[in-house]
């Protein structure tokens, strides 16, 4: 099927950055308290969890126009003060403006990102998962649970690291938290949260026992039938190119929209 977006689509980029910044405060305001802090910085979001911490960056920044003056000081700012280094996740239609700063001031790639969308068609709500796999939204009862399984699928490791899963725990607030099982047995996790008629989906995660058994699609698969029936337009996910998750979403009918370029500036 032939991709049914332009990659030169600046206002459809400005939209899904839009929307991951969204879920950045989304993530903040369903939080426990003091676990993250936000601040809305360059048209984005910039994101405090801990240093090292893979929620610490900024988001979404540089999307509408020129940044004014002394914009990109004070997002450089909010993290030096924070004791942690500066981190972007840079789309490639940012403005100029902030690619310029970036080069000025000695940032270096540390990773890159494929940003993946497809539009919501209106046969997605017809999905069943197949057999063997249940996925249920995961309960307050569940937060426990579903934030050690989260853990344990990024992981690979049965034993997981209890800062890591406190972390996890506390931002299960934030968007639908869905749990999938196979045999009865727990398998995987996935979040989605919506944005401004976007559906992004994350948290994907399945343990090493349940691998390759169709428990990643089928949870790809029920979230856009959510976001069919919520009435989104488009669904967007973040995933390391070549990974697991990257073959899952195109089977899903994603395509690459945009290749993101994270850098990180060093404070001595």
């Amino acid at each position: 099927m032939a991709r049914d977006f332009s990659t030169s689509d600046f206002e459809l980029a400005r939209l899904t950055e839009a929307a991951e910044a969204a879920n950045g405060f989304g993530l903040a305001n369903g939080a426990e308290p003091g676990l993250v802090e936000v601040e809305e910085i360059a048209g984005g979001c910039a994101m405090f969890a801990g240093a090292g911490s893979p929620l610490t960056h900024a988001l979404g920044i540089g999307m509408n126009g020129k940044l004014p003056e002394g914009e990109f000081d004070r997002m450089e700012e909010f993290f030096r003060s924070r004791g942690s280094a500066s981190l972007i996740d840079l789309c490639p239609m940012a403005d100029m403006s902030v690619v310029e700063e970036v080069m000025k001031r000695g940032y270096r790639i540390i990773e890159f990102n494929n940003l993946l969308l497809r539009r919501i068609r209106p046969d997605d709500v017809r999905f069943q998962p197949p057999p063997g796999v249940a996925i249920s939204a995961a309960g307050e009862s569940e937060r426990e649970e579903w934030s050690r399984l989260l853990v344990q699928g990024f992981s690979g490791e049965v034993e997981i690291d209890e800062a890591t899963l406190r972390l996890v725990r506390g931002l299960t607030g934030a968007g639908d938290n869905l749990m999938a099982r196979l045999d009865d047995a727990p398998a995987g996790t996935a979040g989605m949260s919506r944005h401004g008629g976007v559906a992004m989906l994350y948290g994907d995660s399945t343990i090493v026992a349940a691998r390759g058994h169709g428990v990643q699609q089928a949870l790809i698969r029920h979230r856009l039938a959510g976001a069919a029936r919520a009435g989104c337009q488009w669904a967007m996910a973040c995933v390391i190119p070549g990974s697991g998750s990257h073959r899952n979403y195109e089977r899903a009918g994603f395509d690459l929209f945009y290749m993101r370029v994270n850098v990180q500036r060093d404070f001595a």
